[in-house]
């Protein structure tokens, strides 16, 4: 069941997550500068098996505080996953048409979003081939090393957030209107993407302090490539508090906004149904 012992705190398990079968199993972390969501999917079943929301200690760093999970957690540390995916939420990351992009410049992409160091950033890129866009990001060298270090026989994908939420994305798409806005919200900003039809038109992410703010990004964004203003259909995910904060002034100033839904197709016992339908939904579009 959900645990918590503030808001923040999240613990969800499926009863019938069996420790003899995690070879089948596949384990995910996605991790900010304040938490790290942590789910655990079975793939031959396609079902979802635990979610946790773990906030990090803000006197640690990153690797510190990975290195704290993996010590305090009773599954975490096992050596015998199918494959972990792991999932950075920062802003270091640039979307490139794929026709264009080219690898060997993957530090200078990431640039031109977020200041990188090649001395301490390590580089990767994963190609959205139905959005025909490829999305280059950096990400902490260490916490790689950690991963390696802690995995040493598990297959490890690295991965941004920005991946995960766009192909979630394309599958929720409001094909009967020329132009789309989507938005994610959660503690550590704003994800929010545009598409003409089906082709992505624009994705950016926003750090924002008020919610008037958050309509004035939200608009900016807009008009990057639509004249419908206030009047463009707008979806809504994000986690519980941060979209029953702001979602009033959305609806205030959006004539159209929906709450988004959980991924299609992905079986998941009753249990987390304490999740509402439309919370964390990068993190299951992973699974």
């Amino acid at each position: 069941m959900r645990s918590t012992t503030t808001q923040e705190i999240i613990s969800i398990k499926d009863e019938r997550l069996d420790i003899d079968r995690i070879g089948q199993y596949r384990l995910s972390f996605f991790i900010s500068e304040d938490a790290c969501e942590i789910s655990i999917f079975d793939i031959q079943k396609k079902q979802l098996l635990l979610f946790e929301n773990r906030p990090f200690d803000q006197e640690l760093n990153t690797v510190e505080n990975l290195q704290a999970i993996y010590d305090d957690h009773i599954l975490v540390p096992a050596g015998f996953w199918k494959e972990i995916h792991v999932f950075f939420r920062n802003k270091k990351f640039s979307l490139i048409p794929f026709p264009v992009f080219d690898k060997k410049h993957l530090s200078a992409y990431v640039r031109l979003n977020e200041p990188t160091d090649p001395n301490t950033d390590d580089y990767h890129f994963k190609i959205l081939d139905e959005l025909g866009m490829t999305v280059a990001f950096g990400y902490p060298a260490a916490v790689k090393d950690w991963f390696k270090t802690s995995y040493p026989r598990t297959a490890l994908y690295f991965n941004h957030q920005s991946i995960a939420y766009l192909n979630g994305i394309k599958n929720q798409l409001r094909t009967k209107a020329n132009n789309s806005l989507y938005m994610s919200l959660n503690a550590s900003g704003v994800q929010i993407a545009g598409f003409n039809l089906s082709r992505l038109a624009i994705y950016n992410q926003f750090h924002f302090s008020e919610a008037k703010q958050l309509v004035k990004l939200a608009l900016l964004t807009a008009q990057q490539f639509s004249d419908a203003g206030q009047a463009i259909p707008l979806l809504v995910h994000g986690t519980k508090d941060q979209v029953e904060a702001y979602m009033p002034t959305l609806r205030k100033f959006f004539s159209n906004v929906e709450l988004g839904q959980r991924p299609s197709g992905l079986m998941i016992h009753p249990v987390f149904n304490e999740l509402e339908s439309y919370e964390y939904f990068d993190v299951l579009s992973n699974l």
